[in-house]
């Protein structure tokens, strides 16, 4: 089976193409890993993949083509106006993000395939409406919370975002500052919990990573390397989420990490119904200043008061349990290959 996949996040993108490639599919994305071997995002490694020089050159075509006459410099050409040959080749088109272009934009060109819209937490009601009427379109979910989008578009399969664990940890904690991995948190403001971290850290020490966290006394942007050694060293992950997502890939890897993670509470993130980050990490507060008790007391280490044993350790061992039972590819791969065929 041919697979054209089409994201505008070079994480997914890097952790679809590397998983489904694994699954025996032949794989063609346009993005940062067009060329598997030469992404031109670091921040993931390079893949030992097949280069499709072919259908990158018909994406190059497209991009020509509109060049010319579109005064939008944002869009990808060779995404929202696929290049007849490309659709051609494909089996499969699964898409991620900016669908009502990319698969709405040209359904009357792609329909006669098999087209999967992936949801990966960036929808809302009049896209629910709009992609549900789309007849014949195959919807994958990413979260079970997602039936409560108001207009819900129904579901095809529920099947989680995939992680290889191997990638992440052993985890060490031996920096004591609360970490947290968001994109512009200031400029975001609620949307990714900005406020929410401010209560909540005051008074502890801190050391968030990420774009535009250098102003919160953070590292700033971190290559794929720096990124996983920065959460093998944290003491303790705040999880802000980000609005109107279930939950995220950062979630994911501080958690298969080992880093022990204390998310904000459904209240407190606003949609109490669509947020799913609290159950996954089985530990959050609605409460700032509860959130930052129990982040004092993994930064001290306190020991259980039941049990005695660190709470560190409890808390990061049960977590990357916990993750390796929803996102480990060894699970997650297999529900891709049984409904793909």
């Amino acid at each position: 089976m041919n697979i054209l996949l089409l994201t505008s996040h070079s994480i997914a993108e890097y952790d679809d193409l590397r998983m489904l490639s694994d699954l025996g599919y032949d794989v063609f994305s346009i993005g940062a890993y067009t060329d598997p071997q030469n992404p031109t995002d670091d921040k993931r490694p390079a893949l030992d993949l097949p280069y499709h020089a072919d259908l990158a050159a018909l994406c190059d075509v497209q991009r020509r083509l509109h060049a010319a006459h579109s005064t939008d410099h944002v869009i990808d050409w060779a995404k929202a106006d696929l290049h007849p040959d490309i659709v051609e080749w494909a089996d499969a088109i699964i898409v991620h993000h900016f669908v009502e272009s990319w698969i709405g934009g040209q359904w009357a060109r792609i329909r006669h395939k098999r087209v999967i819209w992936r949801t990966c937490g960036q929808s809302n009601p009049d896209l629910e409406r709009y992609m549900g009427s789309l007849k014949g379109l195959e919807i994958v979910r990413y979260s079970p919370r997602e039936h409560a989008y108001a207009g819900f578009a129904g579901e095809s399969a529920l099947i989680r975002f995939g992680k290889y664990p191997s990638d992440y940890g052993p985890w060490v904690g031996d920096i004591r500052s609360v970490g947290n991995v968001t994109q512009h948190m200031i400029q975001r403001g609620d949307a990714t919990g900005y406020r929410f971290w401010l209560d909540a850290t005051r008074g502890l020490p801190v050391m968030p990573a990420g774009p535009g966290s250098v102003a919160l006394g953070g590292l700033g942007e971190l290559s794929d390397e720096e990124m996983r050694d920065y959460l093998r060293h944290i003491r303790a992950y705040l999880y802000l989420g980000t609005i109107a997502a279930p939950y995220t890939l950062g979630l994911m890897e501080a958690m298969l990490t080992g880093v022990p993670v204390v998310s904000i509470g459904p209240k407190a993130f606003g949609l109490p119904d669509l947020f799913e980050g609290a159950d996954i990490a089985g530990t959050s507060a609605d409460d700032p200043a509860y959130a930052r008790q129990l982040l004092r007391d993994l930064l001290d280490d306190r020991p259980l008061a039941d049990t005695g044993e660190s709470s560190l350790q409890y808390l990061s061992e049960y977590q990357r349990q916990r993750a390796l039972d929803l996102f480990d590819v060894a699970t997650v791969g297999p529900q891709w290959k049984a409904y793909l065929g």
